[in-house]
């Protein structure tokens, strides 16, 4: 039960910091949003997570409640859809390769930590 809860706690945390960094990023942004932004901070920090290969309260917390709560499946969805067809091909297509990469930069960046 602690540890359902201590996830609970920092899912609310993680969604808190996407809304800052949503509430406060220029409205302007075409490709990197503050959606496409939580969602690479959210998968470097996940690869470094990762690359520790523990599992424990702490662990659990950060990644399936913290780095859960900042990123975001649904609002990268919506975002693309007020895009034409071709420019909702580029931005997803970022966003995975993007996130593919700050991944992987993250899970080096932990084994050299």
């Amino acid at each position: 039960m602690i540890i359902l809860i201590a996830i609970f706690v920092g899912s609310s945390i993680g969604t808190l910091l996407r809304y800052l960094v949503i509430t406060f990023w220029p409205w302007r942004a075409t490709y990197i949003t503050a959606v496409f932004t939580v969602n690479m901070l959210g998968t470097f920090f996940m690869g470094i997570l990762y690359s520790t290969n523990q599992i424990h309260l702490w662990h659990n917390v950060l990644s399936v409640g913290v780095l859960s709560g900042l990123t975001t499946f649904s609002t990268m969805m919506t975002q693309s859809a007020q895009h034409s067809r071709s420019q909702q091909m580029v931005y997803l297509s970022l966003q995975i390769v993007a996130g593919l990469l700050s991944f992987c930069v993250g899970v080096v960046i932990g084994l050299i930590l």
